[in-house]
């Protein structure tokens, strides 16, 4: 059994007559070959990971601030530690690190050189390439002729087309190019570090600019633009539009006519399409409004005493016979509240009937002497303005339900129309005179008989609408009994703009409107067209 361990242990070294001596020497001998061995691949490996870590770490931040010397004395120390075997690869590892000092970029911001990981990941050097995502390789088989045969309308009356070679998404992108012009998106030459300190007070700077350019309305001229009718797709709402109104919250416009239907539209300055479509049986509309909230539309016709509510939500339309207290015939004309509490329905004999807007229940009257014929709340919803046949003009307080301030307008002879802004009250008469009074010295009841602040005589015929745009800088003015007689007012000057409505016939117009952002306004007319303006001072729809 000795002899067996002798032989074992044999490796080229002493012979010793203690055999068990020599087995106890041995050992130690071979495990420190193997763990140096191993030591040296371990230390290897951290010193190329070290050596990758640096790399990537000058290029994402610049040149560190490392002291080399102390990363040589580590490297010597474990030289030490490892013997005199790993001298021959320390000192190459050494020299490698030298030439990778020398090469270290010094700049704050250094661009990744091309060998860097390219030789890890076999990514060819040089700029990346962006691709576009959406572009199909099928896409290239199809030809313009080969979809215009397809065509059921109009066969043989295409022209070129019918023998066009040119590939169909070449061609849609060339003619959608030539209207709209490339978005930035699809720029492939974009570059992707554009999130820079520059770009960001470029950004901040025209964000700056723009706010600058929306907070004073100058007079003289307005920048407008005509665009496509809101019911361009339809047309069909009635030969006279009662009503045109902006959603509260989304770019959707609604025009309702005498025949009884109501359509929604997507309002999108060019082709506006038709969202649908609620026909009202036998209802001719005089009145419709969206709901503060704008999930109902409220109806009133000049024929019935009931009124109808169509519930977007789930698509019903309910009846709602809420008048039958009263003695009234008809719900032609009412007015919503901004805060969606309430809504007041003129009445007969001077009579003002307010509802709940949540539960459409009756809550109470008002009672001027003479017969309404215009009302409009105060935008904080605290007051109601209304006024009538008897020239005066009457300030309710809703919460008290009492009668706040009455004064007589002045030159009036029957109140037709009236319209309240924060800072101004404006009310038309039959005349054609529109009188402007601030809202502050009329709340302070001083006199039953207040001078207007100005003066509008800019139209001759009765006042049929009028209305703030929601900055309270424009002020339109209609009357139905001429043809083209609209007209808008810059505030605070009280000027009227000279070039509105230009050479295009509005016809004669029963309804007005601005958009909540007031970067639109519509006109409705007798000739079944909703008009579709675009004020370009408002960026916000």
């Amino acid at each position: 059994m000795d002899s067996l361990g002798f032989f074992i242990d044999t490796g080229g070294k002493e012979e010793d007559t203690n055999v068990q001596n020599d087995q106890e020497k041995v050992a130690p001998m071979v495990e420190d070959e193997v763990m140096g061995a191993k030591d040296a691949q371990t230390e290897a490996k951290l010193r190329n990971r070290a050596r990758t870590e640096r790399s990537l770490s000058t290029f994402l931040f610049g040149k560190t601030v490392v002291d080399t010397d102390d990363v040589q004395d580590d490297d010597s120390d474990t030289e030490e530690d490892e013997g005199i075997e790993n001298e021959s690869v320390d000192e190459s590892e050494d020299e490698e690190n030298e030439k990778e000092k020398d090469i270290q970029p010094i700049s704050a911001q250094p661009s990744m050189p091309d060998d860097v990981f390219g030789s890890a990941l076999g990514v060819s050097g040089g700029k990346r390439k962006r691709k576009a995502a959406w572009v199909d390789k099928e896409d290239s088989e199809v030809l313009v002729k080969d979809v215009t045969a397809t065509f059921t309308k109009a066969v043989g009356k295409h022209g070129e087309k019918e023998t066009s070679i040119e590939q169909y998404g070449r061609s849609l992108s060339r003619k959608f190019k030539s209207v709209v012009g490339e978005p930035t998106w699809a720029s492939l030459d974009k570059k992707e570090d554009e999130d820079s300190d520059e770009e960001f007070l470029r950004e901040t700077t025209d964000l700056v600019e723009k706010k600058g350019r929306l907070e004073n309305l100058q007079k003289g001229t307005l920048q407008f633009r005509k665009l496509k009718d809101v019911n361009y797709s339809t047309h069909k709402e009635g030969a006279v539009i009662r009503s045109t109104e902006f959603h509260p919250t989304s770019t959707v416009g609604m025009v309702a006519g005498n025949n009884g239907a109501v359509s929604l539209f997507q309002i999108d300055g060019k082709e506006n399409p038709k969202i649908q479509t609620v026909n009202f049986e036998n209802f001719p509309i005089k009145t419709a409004k969206f709901s503060a909230n704008g999930n109902e539309i409220i109806v009133g016709s000049q024929y019935h005493p009931h009124f109808f509510v169509y519930d977007m939500m789930i698509g019903k339309t309910i009846k709602v016979p809420c008048l039958n207290k009263t003695t009234e015939y008809n719900t032609q004309k009412f007015e919503v509240s901004g805060d969606g509490k309430l809504i007041a329905f003129i009445g007969r004999f001077g009579f003002i009937h307010i509802i709940s807007a949540r539960t459409k229940e009756f809550l109470r009257s008002f009672k001027m002497n003479d017969s309404c014929q215009a009302l409009k709340f105060s935008p904080d919803s605290s007051s109601l303005y209304s006024t009538g046949e008897g020239g005066e003009v009457y300030i309710w307080d809703l919460r008290s339900s009492s009668c706040l301030h009455k004064f007589a307008d002045s030159g009036c002879l029957s109140g037709t129309a009236v319209a309240v802004s924060s800072h101004h009250l404006a009310t038309g008469s039959s005349s054609g005179v529109v009188n402007v009074y601030n809202v502050n010295n009329i709340a302070k009841a001083a006199t039953a008989y207040p001078q207007p602040d100005k003066v509008i005589l800019n139209l001759t015929t009765q006042i049929e609408d009028l209305v703030f745009n929601p900055t309270g800088e424009i002020l339109a003015m209609s009357s139905m009994e001429k043809e083209g007689a609209v007209k808008l007012v810059h505030f605070p000057s009280t000027t009227v703009f000279s070039n509105f409505p230009g050479s295009f016939n509005l016809a004669r117009a029963n309804s007005l409107s601005f958009s909540p952002g007031g970067g639109y306004f519509s006109v409705g007319n007798n000739k079944g067209a909703a008009n579709l303006y675009r004020v370009n001072h408002y960026k916000e729809y």
